[in-house]
């Protein structure tokens, strides 16, 4: 139901956080001016924060987040996840390796999901060894809780992680809170009190009260829902999965209520005979009801980030009047990118294209210039090695990512880098021959992303390369082009080597590729 006031611009007045922000920013800069140093050799804290199903466009509306993160910090612009799926993403942000050496290669099992990973030798484990008080709060790998199975996994000193089924709604969860199941909200009453975001970020609170000020650092990982569908929303039969949505937090629930869904010339593309032939297949012309779907979807979606970016807010100004800001670095994420209608895909994740796969990266953290902006080309393998590196941690399993911190503190940086795509590997796992994702089945595949190429191979033959440089929305795949064939064939060799690459043979500089045999014209916009 609409309020008074409504519409988009009416609603961007009502909610432009100028005065809240104001004074948060004043709270920081006068902490980080006046707070002492306490413990100067003691290690810095950490906190990670990861979204779920966020897209870099996403960012857009988190404008408490961007300006408390990235005016001390830096952003990454070209920060991709390697396996866009739940799952497989976090544990390479847990593990710091690509999905061929920690192999999670989906969300269930057998070949995926909670307890396929091995938790003893990951990042909390890690932390947990060098000393610091380590924290969880929110989703964990999907599966947690399944067939009662919550025990608190190695290396966390504080657990309070959303038990599967429920983990999917933002009313009527349960946590698993240090080995006691807890209940909050009841899906009729909605109670605002009770709300998911909201609850995650009091509990996030709470930690950092908690142990800030001691002897020991921290680090905590806070692990929203948003803006990823809940499973306990009811979908229009007739409409099947197409854009499923979230239900905001009462307070935010009209802020988006004619916010206009973009329309990038990807939007429910004209031509997919460059495309392999089974999306050709799975994708026709998105209907007028489907867009009116996806359009619905998008604006709850983006609301459902309001109540994240208050709580990031919460947690800076938090830190910042404990003292603790000043030796805290702060890093914000999502586990993967998201569909809205892009290459006719109205709502899922899984192919490499860049909806699903680039997503936001913000690293903020005492000694930074701040406001920076990096170009360089990274992913979440790097995240686990970035978080040892500040904390001064070691691993003990090799890591396939390198450490941010050169980038974050000298943001104009930029070494030659080749990042892994991959689903599966043929023969390794098998039966791990197709990913699904909402009502498309993709054959698994591997593939390279370089600053201007995307290259994919699929199981199924289908190839695909992109010059991303003059093809940016991933319209037109040149693999058959004569002219890419020096390319194709650079690309491929980069591709033979990473497939299987463990450690640092994942980390050697790329070699330089060679760019396409003549001069082409930029390429006209095709829908």
């Amino acid at each position: 139901m609409s309020k008074p006031g409504g519409g988009y611009v009416g609603a961007m007045r009502r909610l432009a956080p100028l005065a809240a922000l104001a004074l948060v920013l004043a709270t920081v800069a006068l902490q980080l001016s006046v707070a002492p140093a306490r413990d100067p050799d003691r290690p810095p804290n950490v906190v990670v924060i990861v979204t779920d199903d966020q897209t870099a466009r996403d960012m857009s509306v988190m404008h408490r987040t961007r300006r408390l993160l990235g005016t001390r910090g830096v952003t990454f612009t070209n920060s991709f996840v390697s396996y866009p799926l739940c799952c497989p993403s976090r544990a390479t942000y847990l593990t710091g390796q690509y999905a061929h050496n920690h192999r999670v290669w989906g969300n269930r099992p057998p070949l995926g999901g909670y307890g396929r990973l091995r938790e003893a030798h990951a990042l909390p484990v890690w932390l947990q060894r060098a000393g610091y008080f380590t924290g969880h709060v929110g989703k964990h790998l999907n599966g947690y809780g399944l067939a009662g199975n919550t025990p608190v996994p190695p290396g966390w000193s504080d657990w309070h992680a959303s038990v599967d089924p429920s983990t999917y709604r933002m009313w009527n969860f349960t946590l698993n809170e240090n080995g006691v199941l807890t209940s909050y909200g009841d899906p009729l009453s909605n109670d605002p009190e009770l709300y998911g975001t909201d609850v995650f970020r009091d509990r996030a609170l709470q930690f950092i009260r908690r142990y800030s000020g001691g002897e020991d650092p921290f680090f905590l990982s806070v692990s929203f829902l948003a803006p990823h569908s809940e499973s306990s929303r009811p979908r229009p039969p007739a409409l099947g999965p197409v854009g499923e949505t979230i239900r905001p937090a009462p307070r935010h629930e009209d802020v988006f209520r004619e916010m206009p869904l973009p329309r990038p010339p990807s939007f429910n593309e004209r031509d997919l005979s460059d495309k392999p032939a089974f999306l050709q297949r799975q994708t026709p012309p998105l209907t007028a009801a489907q867009v009116a779907r996806i359009t619905e979807s998008y604006r709850h979606r983006r609301a459902s980030l309001l109540a994240v970016d208050e709580a990031v807010a919460a947690i800076v100004r938090t830190l910042a009047e404990l003292g603790e800001l000043r030796r805290t670095w702060v890093i914000f994420t999502s586990d993967n990118g998201y569909f809205q209608g892009e290459h006719r895909i109205g709502a899922g994740k899984v192919m490499a294209y860049q909806p699903a796969t680039r997503v936001p990266l913000i690293i903020s953290g005492p000694g930074l210039a701040g406001g920076g902006l990096s170009r360089q080309l990274v992913a979440n393998i790097d995240l686990a090695p970035t978080v040892l590196d500040i904390a001064n941690a070691r691993p003990d399993r090799p890591l396939d990512g390198t450490s941010l911190l050169a980038f974050a503190q000298q943001p104009s940086r930029h070494v030659n880098r080749t990042l892994l795509h991959e689903t599966g590997i043929a023969g390794r796992d098998p039966g791990d021959d197709t990913v699904i994702f909402r009502d498309v089945a993709v054959p698994t595949y591997q593939g390279v992303r370089t600053p201007r190429y995307l290259y994919l191979e699929y199981a199924d033959g289908s190839r695909e390369l992109y010059d991303l440089a003059r093809d940016p929305h991933e319209l037109r795949s040149r693999h058959e082009d004569l002219r890419y064939a020096a390319t194709r064939a650079a690309l491929q060799r980069e591709l033979r080597r990473l497939r299987r690459c463990r450690g640092g043979s994942c980390r050697k500089p790329a070699p330089r590729m060679p760019p396409p045999a003549q001069s082409l014209t930029p390429l006209p916009a095709h829908r």
